[in-house]
């Protein structure tokens, strides 16, 4: 009896395990939410990562190059700005 106990709390943690987060609302994208500083810096893709030198960057602000190691933890307060191995912005978003 003590062996199906063992095996059924070992089925519930697996399940858990693979349950969805709740980082994003209503299945959307990760960019499309967020209470960070994404959509007023738009105009930085296409351009040169240097332009990042002359700004003021928000607080936690992760600026990712190709092998960057990051977390995949979703904050929809962090700025996330990726550059591509030509070091040209490709994106900036939150999460």
């Amino acid at each position: 009896m003590t062996d199906h106990r063992i095996l059924a709390l070992g089925l519930v943690l697996a399940l858990g395990a693979c349950a969805q987060g709740g980082n994003t609302r209503s299945g959307a994208p990760a960019d499309e939410l967020g209470t960070c500083a994404a959509a007023d810096h738009q105009d930085w893709v296409g351009k040169r990562v240097d332009v990042l030198n002359d700004v003021d960057l928000p607080e936690g602000t992760r600026v990712l190059f190709p092998t960057t190691p990051a977390t995949m933890d979703f904050r929809e307060d962090r700025m996330n700005v990726s550059v591509d191995k030509n070091d040209v912005i490709s994106r900036v978003y939150c999460g």
